[in-house]
């Protein structure tokens, strides 16, 4: 019986399809797959794709609920029984084919179907929908009461009348300037970006550590004013304050109580949520934050804002650069954005850009660093060309 049980938890060689056997002793003498049990066919495919949009997994028991129906139809049919590990392997494969098709028009509809912008009509503003690519310019920096954040973005219309002649596939905005991204682009004579919609306000990113820290979504009705903003997706972040930070506890709930507020309302509308995961540390003086890059910090928050219901996480990239393959294990079938390098030199940016794509990245998000730069244009149409091709 040990030996059996052992059987059952020893997975796949990497191929992601674990699966169970009628004989659970018989396997390869060196580990690995089990003998006999096929590789997933396009039937399989179309079925597993089908149950997936239609239960739309979150939690631990839908995705029970997942490999029961899955489990259910393969009985019926003569298929093999998969296990939960290999059916999530599976899913998270087909999903992950998407993001590096050049053209995923061409994938098999039960490919596209695992994809947002094939389970939202909104989410098809906010990507490229001939590569699933998404650039997202943010300036919703003035939310976070800080001065700093103010240099450049003085004048929202001024600003706006810049970023939408840059083309970027989405514009992220707070409830009170949303309505000038429209203005601006008809002054523009553009198309209008794809709103992103800033849906939380804390105070956390303050020079000087506040005493109450907070971090709050603006009003209980924020859904339906994205809606009537026309907003193609909203954004509120989940945060980690170091464990000595007063209010660190309560303020990693209050932000999961966001997230989990956020997913009820953006499943009954169909809005895209897009988690911001953030972690951070203290710094040398110990009175104000840093970005936190410890991987065994980042990638389990990454991996609770993709279980909560995040559609797309938007993370901070990790200071190596192949620790980005971890990030996007971690948080499939979620699509993840990269927050742009911050090298100092131009040409390591976008370098950083292009590696980013090329591992699988669903888009790039970046501010200051295009609102600052001496020629924003060209700096936007080679970080475009990275995210896009010629």
């Amino acid at each position: 019986m040990a030996e059996m049980e052992d059987s059952e938890r020893k997975m796949d060689d990497g191929d992601g399809q674990g699966d169970k056997m009628q004989d659970k002793g018989e396997r390869k003498a060196s580990g690995g797959r089990k003998r006999g049990v096929p590789n997933y066919q396009d039937e399989e495919d179309v079925e597993l794709a089908k149950i997936f949009s239609q239960i739309k997994p979150q939690t631990a028991r839908a995705w029970k609920t997942v490999v029961d129906l899955y489990e259910r139809w393969c009985t019926m049919t003569g298929k093999p029984i998969r296990d939960e590990r290999s059916v999530r392997n599976r899913i998270a494969k087909l999903n992950q084919a998407t993001k590096v098709l050049s053209d995923p028009s061409t994938a098999p509809t039960h490919v596209r179907s695992l994809h947002i912008f094939d389970r939202s009509a909104r989410a098809k503003r906010l990507f490229n929908t001939r590569d699933g690519r998404m650039l997202n310019i943010a300036v919703d920096h003035g939310i976070f009461n800080d001065g700093r954040f103010l240099a450049g973005i003085e004048s929202m219309s001024d600003v706006l009348k810049i970023l939408v002649q840059l083309h970027p596939n989405s514009i992220q905005l707070s409830p009170g300037q949303a309505h000038l991204l429209l203005t601006a682009s008809q002054a523009a004579g553009c198309p209008v970006p794809a709103l992103i919609l800033r849906c939380d306000v804390s105070n956390v990113y303050t020079a000087k550590f506040p005493c109450l820290p907070f971090c709050e979504l603006q009003n209980e009705n924020i859904i339906e004013e994205a809606i009537r903003l026309d907003a193609a997706g909203v954004i509120c972040t989940l945060l980690k304050l170091p464990e000595d930070a007063p209010g660190a506890v309560e303020i990693h709930k209050q932000t999961v109580r966001n997230v989990c507020t956020l997913r009820n309302s953006c499943t009954k509308w169909n809005m895209p949520l897009i988690v911001e995961v953030l972690a951070v540390k203290w710094n040398e003086n110990k009175d104000s934050f840093v970005l936190e890059t410890d991987m065994s910090i980042t990638a389990p928050l990454a991996r609770l804002a993709c279980e909560l219901g995040g559609d797309i996480l938007k993370c901070d990239p990790p200071v190596n650069i192949q620790d980005v393959k971890t990030i996007l294990h971690v948080c499939q079938p979620s699509q993840v954005l990269l927050r742009g390098s911050d090298k100092g030199d131009e040409e390591g940016m976008i370098e950083d850009a292009r590696k980013f794509i090329e591992m699988g990245a669903a888009g790039l998000v970046y501010g200051r660093s295009i609102i600052h730069h001496a020629d924003p244009a060209v700096f936007t149409r080679q970080i475009l060309k990275a995210i896009h091709g010629d």
